[in-house]
């Protein structure tokens, strides 16, 4: 009797340890099933995966992640803002996740959640590139006089680590039709490093000739 119990309780353990592999396995494969499809640009599958496995597993990031950004793009904007937000929530420090939010906030035409999402963000933060990214947003929405606030911002607070803000502030100020802050920025970004082969096209392009004497100040450099 003792035997005949003892292997009823191993048949019902090695059950439950083959359906844990087999829910394990399934999971596995519809996850990686989810990330080819996004790889492959195939958005309302991966939107479809992804939902499944959030259902799952609603505290893991990842597949609020996978979920909201598919959604993003099958322009299902409330289910990806809800996820995306979730994710955000699991997981703050990611960048790229709280880009795609804010492109969802934008998509959505919710500006004010939108800027104060991302001016929050860049208070705590303190970079350059979350200003910056402001200031694209606000050229976005027609905001000019934002726009330039939140460059001046970048600028401020930027370390000269990299020439890229100041290749993207040039950008901006172009845009608003500011070529003498462009030119600034161009200079600086220059001064960053000499030897950024794109910074001194752009110089070029206004006449500038990177050298020695670019680094002096000059009538137009304030």
């Amino acid at each position: 009797m003792a035997n005949t119990i003892s292997q009823g309780v191993l048949v019902a353990l090695l059950a439950g340890a083959m359906l844990g592999c087999e829910t394990a396995s399934t999971t596995m494969t519809m996850r990686d099933q989810a990330n080819t499809a996004v790889w492959q640009g195939r958005w309302s599958e991966a939107e479809h995966l992804y939902e499944q496995l959030v259902a799952k597993y609603p505290s893991d990031w990842r597949y609020q992640y996978g979920y909201g950004l598919s959604a993003m793009h099958t322009g299902e904007l409330s289910e990806a803002r809800q996820a995306l937000e979730v994710a955000h929530t699991l997981k703050p420090s990611n960048r790229q996740i709280a880009l795609d939010l804010a492109e969802t906030m934008y998509q959505q035409k919710d500006y004010n959640s939108l800027f104060r999402f991302l001016g929050d963000r860049a208070e705590a933060r303190k970079e350059s590139s979350d200003w910056l990214l402001l200031g694209e947003y606000a050229l976005m929405t027609n905001d000019p006089d934002s726009a330039r606030e939140f460059v001046a911002k970048a600028m401020v607070i930027d370390d000269a680590s990299s020439v890229d803000p100041y290749l993207r502030a040039a950008t901006m100020s172009e845009q608003m039709g500011d070529l003498d802050a462009a030119k600034r920025y161009l200079r600086t970004g220059w001064e960053v490093d000499p030897s950024n082969a794109l910074v001194q096209e752009r110089l070029r392009s206004y006449g500038v000739i990177p050298g020695p004497t670019l680094a002096m100040p000059s009538s137009d450099t304030r």
